[in-house]
């Protein structure tokens, strides 16, 4: 079996376990934030949240449908490092985005205070202060791990161009 397509396996499993996290996250933060604007009669959401939620959904989607077409078709063009690459390269950029808007917005909205600062006075304050940094480090870890792949697959069909289609062949059948 091929290392790199079981890393590659690894990887893309980790990253959608991650995003359901993220995912959960930010719903959690949304739905205090909805607690805390009824009482004004007010909507509104944090756009990190907002962000967390469809990123992770992106994430999940399309990893789920790479593995899929990966373990069901032979050579599908998904499993290839000319799409995976790009791809990947474009979701790790979208969760560095999370984690980097997450802490931006954290920071700003709660302005060093300590969590244990709002639990007498709004405590769905607190929550919402709870979730910011888990949510911007497994945003950090889901980037992490799809730059490390994407980077060790580039790497990969770099060294290995002088082989015939190193870039149209996905990394199941590499070794076959």
């Amino acid at each position: 079996m091929n290392i790199l397509w079981l890393y590659r396996v690894f990887t893309l499993v980790l990253t959608c376990i991650l995003s359901l996290v993220v995912i959960a996250l930010c719903a959690h933060t949304s739905t205090h934030l909805d607690n805390i604007l009824e009482h004004f009669d007010l909507t509104g959401s944090f756009p990190y949240a907002t962000l967390g939620i469809a990123i992770g959904c992106i994430t999940i989607v399309t990893n789920i449908i790479m593995l899929g077409l990966d373990f069901f078709l032979d050579n599908i063009f998904t499993s290839m490092p000319v799409f995976e690459v790009p791809w990947l390269s474009i979701v790790w950029i979208l969760w560095i985005s999370v984690g980097a808007t997450t802490l931006s917005q954290g920071n700003r909205l709660f302005k060093g205070s300590q969590c244990s600062d709002f639990s007498v006075v709004l405590p769905d304050a607190k929550e919402i202060c709870d979730d910011v940094h888990p949510i911007a480090i497994v945003a950090f870890v889901n980037f992490a791990l799809l730059f490390l792949y994407s980077m060790s697959s580039l790497v990969a069909a770099l060294f290995s161009s002088g082989s015939s289609s190193t870039w149209t062949t996905s990394l199941k059948n590499r070794g076959k």
